[in-house]
């Protein structure tokens, strides 16, 4: 019985050994990927996914099961592109989402950041590549993100593909082009989702009087207070009517203390997860009493008239950060 356990363990050395030797050098066909404002080769095994938010087109890798994505969001008015387009709360301990490098590179005259993460989700750790790039007034990046799960002889299999997925990675980096192009404004630059309610919302940087939306405290003409974008360490505020403009907040005072709330933000590629901590909160001098949304504070602020069709109020749920995973 020993002497075939040895000749087993031997043939999947040899196995080992022939994969590596074989993956140490890949070489991938490709394809080209051309829309007139975006252009990038990649390979060939790929298939074309359907698209969702600000995705440009997506892909998904049959053979390691990587997904990639290439997106475009027009950047808001008063938005501010950290330098190296790493969120403020991925370094914070309540994100699964560890950058390990970060590199400036230019991308065919424009100047970029290749971004690498570690993401703890379910017990196990997936890898995410990012390249980001501000162009046209907006922000470009690539998405790809795979998973290598626990130690085993199917991941040490899947593994060794890492050269392969690396090739890939490579070829859509270095072919990757965006031209000069004018871009429609886009108002809506992330969603907000209450499972409480069952909603989920468009959150928008310019009106509050919009269908299916609420809108973020952020415009500069607007005399309401400024707050954070996600991703940025400070207070985050959206206001939503109760009963008028699809009603977004109606039955917001339904809500409870440790709900969850999620923003799935399209200006930085994450997903912020945010808990009721109190929904009593009711202001009748909120004219004079002005909702403040403060530097520092990991914090969402969802705000409403109060009570129901009526403005001698305004009722506001806080809510705290508790995790950051990719989007």
């Amino acid at each position: 019985m020993k002497k075939y356990v040895l000749i087993g363990i031997a043939v999947l050395v040899v196995v080992l050994v022939a994969i590596t030797m074989t993956s140490g050098s890949a070489n991938i066909e490709t394809k080209h990927y051309e829309n007139g404002e975006v252009s990038f080769d990649y390979p060939s095994s790929w298939q074309q996914v359907p698209t969702q938010g600000a995705q440009i087109v997506a892909f998904k890798d049959p053979e390691t099961g990587m997904n990639i994505t290439v997106n475009r969001q027009v950047i808001p008015s008063g938005y501010n592109v950290s330098t190296d387009f790493v969120p403020e709360l991925v370094k914070e301990s309540e994100s699964n989402v560890k950058l390990t490098s970060s590199n400036k590179i230019d991308v065919k005259g424009n100047t970029g950041y290749y971004n690498s993460y570690q993401v703890q989700g379910n017990g196990s750790t997936s890898e995410q590549k990012e390249i980001w790039v501000n162009t046209n007034g907006a922000l470009y990046s690539v998405v790809f993100s795979y998973s290598q799960e626990g130690f085993s002889v199917e991941s040490v299999l899947k593994g060794l593909k890492g050269s392969e997925t690396s090739a890939a990675v490579d070829a859509v980096k270095n072919s990757l082009q965006i031209n000069s192009a004018q871009l429609s404004s886009m108002p809506t630059f992330a969603t907000v989702t209450i499972p409480r309610l069952g909603v989920t919302w468009n959150i928008r940087s310019d009106t509050l009087n919009a269908m299916d939306a609420v809108y973020h405290y952020s415009d500069p003409s607007s005399s309401l207070p400024k707050s954070f974008y996600p991703g940025q360490k400070g207070s985050v505020g959206l206001l939503g009517h109760h009963t008028r403009y699809s009603a977004p907040f109606n039955h917001i005072e339904n809500l409870q203390v440790g709900d969850k709330i999620y923003i799935n933000d399209y200006l930085t590629q994450k997903k912020y997860t945010y808990q009721v901590v109190s929904n009593n909160d009711i202001r009748y001098d909120y004219k004079t009493n002005l909702i403040q949304f403060p530097a520092g504070q990991k914090e969402l602020v969802l705000g409403t008239c109060w009570p129901p069709g009526y403005t001698a109020a305004e009722r506001y749920v806080h809510c705290q950060l508790t995790a950051v995973d990719p989007l």
